[in-house]
């Protein structure tokens, strides 16, 4: 039978199924197009880089776009800038590929800022305790002795030496790995006299932060160990409100000697006595018949007549959390260099309370000022211990080396 118009037909159905299939294909690719599309929307988050920026408010670490990064480097014109170890400018910046960059750094320029082809000059890493607390800047050679300039009565320390402003400004400083300054440690209380018989007798001049902190270390250990003594403590100055938080005293005994207020709290000690003095140091002669003495005051004179008078002594001083020991065995040269004339100077950074900071290099030293006391102690009584030896240290750095005695020149004849 013959069908008219049969070839007719199945050319209309295999179009159909071409179109249909080329449908299928379209549709297929579409999805395809718009799920990646989704999934790069989906993930594509905005790429970001370390930056670090060093001012006078030490360094802060973000982590940034490259348009963040260049708009930062704009509002800092006199920065310099390194990507990557590498010198740029702000269109150099525009250039740097977001994707591989590590970190990107902005330290303050010498002179306002630096072309392509200007070399920066090296910094180290400087740390500054003050009354804040501490900031660690990246500084130049010159940025470094202006800040030793405005920080006069810091101790400067290059690479762990003690040095003054004029050998920092001597030093090649490509070789240098690290600065220091913390506060001079001459720190004590405000200075503050004496008698006495056999056991040993010791007297403590000064009744404030670190004064008041030894005899709450020292005697409750004599006490425990059945130790006989006698302290007597030497001190004119009253507890004043200010003093509480970083002195070992109470808002009750407010108003009261320092001396009287330790007395009263130790009075029931056990094979103790202790005597409250209400005088300043002020000659050698109020040293007589002390077997030991422990000067913890701020003042320089007081200090001089114990190094000079008393026949065993030992030196304990603070500032800010920087502390130092020194003995009658210590180099007398090396006790010199660290005991210059100054001005009366808390324990605490001028300004630090009132900026919410406590340090707490009183408590380190009266730490280790309470051990020394205890093994002379100990000593005096047959048996065979050291005392500790000479040291000064920060809280926050450790360990600060003593300056090098100078060295001896033989003259031959």
């Amino acid at each position: 039978m013959h069908i008219k118009g049969g070839k007719n037909m199945k050319t209309n159905t295999e179009k159909k199924q071409k179109v249909k299939k080329m449908n299928n294909n379209m549709n297929e690719n579409m999805n395809e197009n718009m799920n990646e599309n989704m999934n790069e929307k989906v993930n594509s988050k905005p790429v970001t880089a370390t930056v670090e920026v060093a001012d006078h408010t030490g360094h802060s670490t973000l982590q940034l776009t490259k348009q963040q990064t260049v708009d930062l480097a704009n509002e800092n014109p006199g920065h310099w800038i390194f990507a990557d170890g590498q010198l740029v400018n702000v269109d150099g910046l525009n250039e740097v590929n977001w994707e591989v960059v590590d970190k990107v750094r902005l330290v303050p320029g010498l002179v306002g800022g630096a072309s392509d082809s200007e070399k920066a000059l090296p910094t180290v890493k400087v740390e500054i305790a003050d009354h804040t607390g501490h900031s660690t800047l990246q500084l130049t050679q010159a940025e470094t002795v202006a800040k030793v300039q405005e920080n006069s009565t810091h101790w400067v320390f290059a690479d762990g030496q003690l040095v003054n402003a004029d050998q920092l400004a001597e030093m090649n400083w490509a070789e240098v790995q690290g600065v220091r300054l913390v506060p001079g440690l001459v720190g004590g209380d405000v200075e503050v006299s004496g008698n006495r018989t056999k056991s040993p007798a010791i007297l403590l001049v000064g009744a404030g932060g670190i004064g008041s902190s030894v005899i709450e270390l020292l005697v409750p250990a004599l006490e425990r160990c059945n130790t006989r003594c006698q302290i007597d403590i030497m001190d004119d100055d009253k507890v004043k409100e200010t003093n509480l938080g970083h002195q070992k005293f109470t808002s009750l005994e407010v108003g009261q000697f320092k001396v009287d207020a330790l007395a009263n709290r130790f009075e029931d000690a056990k094979n103790i006595i202790i005597d409250p003095i209400t005088e300043r140091l002020t000659q050698g002669s109020q040293l007589e018949y002390y077997d030991l003495v422990i000067v913890a005051v701020d003042s320089p004179t007081p200090r001089k007549i114990v190094h000079t008078d008393a026949a065993a002594w030992l030196d304990l001083r603070c500032r800010g959390d920087g502390w130092l020991l020194l003995d009658n065995n210590t180099n007398p040269e090396i006790v010199t260099s660290l005991s210059p004339t100054h001005k009366p100077t808390s324990c605490q950074i001028e300004g630090a309370i009132a900026a919410g900071n406590i340090e707490f290099g009183f408590a380190a030293v009266a730490a280790a000022g309470a051990q020394w006391a205890f093994q002379f102690i100990r000593q005096y009584y047959g048996n065979n211990t050291s005392t500790p030896s000479a040291q000064m240290s920060s809280l926050t750095h450790g360990s600060l080396p003593l300056p090098s005695p100078p060295a001896k020149v033989e003259v031959v004849a």
